[in-house]
């Protein structure tokens, strides 16, 4: 029982230094402003380079790309564009994930 839970949290450190390594310095709020809605999947790709993931929402055909970053504030953040059925960029927010700080400093 001892091991599984040493594994468990093994496991849980090195998701949590995954996420903290994709999380790009250079990925701020100003980075993302590259970004205009109507623009193509091969457009915002060419700007931004590919996303952290992406997530296909079939009843709506829409498709959503997500980036990792931290915000002006220090927060750990997700910028999320979303494409209509049409692969044009219809939609975009960015929501923070952690509270905040040194994270990952």
């Amino acid at each position: 029982m001892k091991n599984l839970l040493l594994f468990l949290a093994a496991m849980f450190a090195a998701g949590c230094a995954a996420v903290a390594a994709s999380n790009e310095p250079w990925r701020n709020d100003a980075f993302f402003q590259r970004v205009q809605m109507g623009m193509t999947t091969d457009e915002v790709q060419r700007r931004l380079g590919p996303p952290d993931e992406t997530m296909r929402f079939p009843l709506s055909g829409s498709t959503a790309w997500d980036y990792r970053h931290t915000d002006a504030w220090g927060y750990l953040a997700v910028y999320s564009i979303t494409f209509g059925p049409d692969g044009l960029a219809a939609s975009t927010i960015s929501r923070r994930l952690n509270a905040g700080g040194d994270y990952g400093r």
